[in-house]
């Protein structure tokens, strides 16, 4: 499956419209429980773009673990696969499965979305990895997240002939970076 840049935008435009009538703005955590695809990439930047800040659930970590996750971000939202919607482990008030071939916000307006977000507000939420205990959840800011993009634009001069090699699961700090 491809996506044009154009065609990523518009998906995330519309789904992020959806996100913002289920209360989705600034500093509201939004789950996201997706192997990788280009599905995962359309849920990320609508987050963002409907003002929220994404949680990580590795489809591979124990239930247990995901469902402290959920109760303890306080995730309302989940956006999922659809062979993976009836594999979660905990409840949430809103799934949506964003590879759904005739999704509610189809036909949702695909413009760009006023931002809603300040450097202050998060960006997402990474749990640890719970070897002292349970997980904690780090809360990373936009502001820290600009600041480390603008940083390695100067470091590495990336330019549009670039290609950043995404190997790191979601569920990692570092993928920030490579997305």
């Amino acid at each position: 499956t491809q996506l044009t840049y154009v065609e990523l935008n518009q998906h995330a435009n519309r789904l992020a419209r959806h996100l913002r009538t289920l209360g989705v703005g600034a500093d509201t955590m939004v789950g996201v429980f997706m192997e990788r695809a280009i599905s995962m990439s359309v849920a990320l930047l609508a987050i963002h773009k409907a003002g929220g800040a994404y949680v990580p659930f590795d489809p591979g970590f124990p239930a247990e673990r995901l469902q402290y996750m959920a109760e303890d971000a306080n995730v309302t939202v989940l956006l999922t696969q659809k062979h993976l919607a009836d594999l979660t482990p905990f409840k949430c008030r809103h799934i949506l499965c964003v590879d759904d071939e005739s999704p509610v916000w189809a036909n949702a307006n695909a413009s760009n979305l006023a931002a809603q977000q300040r450097g202050e507000h998060l960006f997402n939420v990474i749990y640890t990895s719970g070897s002292t205990g349970k997980p904690k959840g780090v809360m990373v800011l936009q502001e820290g997240v600009i600041n480390r993009l603008l940083w390695m634009q100067q470091q590495y001069q990336l330019t549009p002939k670039d290609v950043v090699l995404q190997k790191t699961p979601y569920s990692f700090d570092v993928s920030v970076w490579e997305l």
